[in-house]
């Protein structure tokens, strides 16, 4: 069985272990003079939007065959606000390290594979179906998809970012939302130590050009102080695709839709759909029913999305509020109650109650007063009886003008 992987990322990666591991030697096909992203940052992973998985890490050896080792583990969350500054605490996650640092998660991955791969080759996914039994697509972009017209556009976002130095907290991940700087997105800072740390700002559809002045934005509005090293800028595109396979080419990881809306973490995403592509390839199976799972975490991030681009900074801070308030915050974060997808199930209902509302309101149906009887409405009047015999003409009485007389 003859199998191309285009794209050496994560998806890619795990794609070709998975491959392995069930006697198929791929070929990988990556544009880039080495694997890894030409930036090093820092990506987080939140327990919290994969339950009922208790330990990510874990679950990764466990079910999808990948050994990786994080670059530390994640114990606080600060979030910060215009109004105030909330922190949680726990088991909440994992930081792993990205880019082409030999620790990073991608070259653990590259470790693993002994396929040929590749390099400074740019492939066509046309080109590779013709000569290929199968073709997996794991380029990180959406340029494929949208080529096989099975590509539904959600948003695009414009990432800018910088490696920093100062003192941070190596388990610490800081968030910061403002709508002057973030509008419906958000920054966060995550550590690769006690002295160096990825500072990133999410801006969703906001032009490249208008980066560096949200970026210039939040560092005044924020007083920061860091001291940057290196910088970039970049495009991150969202969108649902269907299906995940086309003929004998099937889409993983960032082209394959796998990428949360909400935070756009995709790392997960991105490691869980390579794998399963490989086993649909050596095994047979569906495809679409392996990634049924992901598909569903999507759609719960999604709701989440419509409601951070309608959030002003009043609604976020009442929400940082809650999610941080004594008691609550122990539930949500300390244990492995499936809050996300409960949320979303309560929201998406939430929302249509209140389309109908609306739909009643604009056709001029008064909402109903539960404290109204309804009153029962007259009956109609019977229609008159019609008499018998022939029906006169217009005109023309029933009545005879005249008589005879016997």
């Amino acid at each position: 069985m003859r199998v191309a992987i285009i794209g050496a990322g994560a998806a890619g990666l795990a794609c070709a272990v998975e491959l392995q591991r069930h006697g198929v030697v791929p070929e990988l096909f990556e544009q880039r003079p080495r694997v890894g992203e030409l930036f090093p940052h820092v990506a987080g992973t939140l327990q919290l939007f994969n339950r009922p998985v208790d330990d990510q890490v874990r679950y990764l050896r466990r079910e999808f065959g990948l050994a990786l080792t994080p670059l530390a583990p994640m114990r606080r969350i600060l979030m910060k606000t215009p109004y105030r500054t909330r922190e949680v605490r726990g088991r909440l996650g994992y930081f792993f390290l990205r880019g082409q640092d030999p620790d990073s998660l991608e070259n653990q991955l590259c470790s693993a594979v002994t396929s040929p791969i590749h390099f400074n080759t740019r492939a066509d996914h046309r080109y590779l179906a013709r000569r290929y039994d199968y073709v997996v697509v794991a380029t990180g972009n959406n340029e494929v998809p949208a080529a096989l017209g099975c590509w539904q556009p959600l948003m695009k976002a414009v990432v800018r970012g910088a490696v920093v130095l100062g003192e941070f907290d190596p388990y610490t991940i800081v968030m910061w939302v403002d709508t002057q700087y973030t509008k419906g997105g958000y920054a966060y800072l995550t550590p690769f130590s006690a002295r160096r740390a990825s500072l990133v700002l999410n801006v969703p559809d906001a032009p490249p050009a208008a980066a560096d002045y949200y970026w210039s934005t939040f560092w005044r509005a924020e007083n920061l102080r860091y001291q940057v090293v290196e910088d970039f800028v970049w495009e991150h595109y969202f969108g649902w695709v269907y299906p995940h396979r086309v003929g004998n080419v099937l889409l993983a990881g960032i082209a394959g839709g796998f990428m949360e809306t909400f935070l756009g973490f995709g790392l997960l995403g991105a490691l869980r759909s390579g794998v399963l592509a490989a086993r649909a390839i050596a095994t047979g199976q569906d495809y679409e029913e392996l990634v049924k799972p992901l598909r569903r975490e999507m759609h719960q991030t999604l709701v989440f999305r419509e409601w951070l681009n309608r959030a002003t900074n009043r609604d976020v801070d009442l929400l940082v509020r809650v999610i941080t308030s004594p008691g609550l915050r122990q539930l949500i974060y300390n244990t492995n109650l499936e809050w996300i997808k409960w949320t979303a199930r309560s929201m998406t209902l939430w929302r249509r109650v209140a389309d109908r509302l609306r739909q009643l309101r604009g056709a001029g149906i008064p909402a109903r007063d539960p404290k109204h009887r309804p009153v029962r409405p007259a009956a109609p009047p019977r229609p008159a009886e019609r008499p018998e015999g022939p029906v006169p003409a217009p005109g023309r009485s029933r009545e005879r003008p005249w008589r005879r007389i016997p």
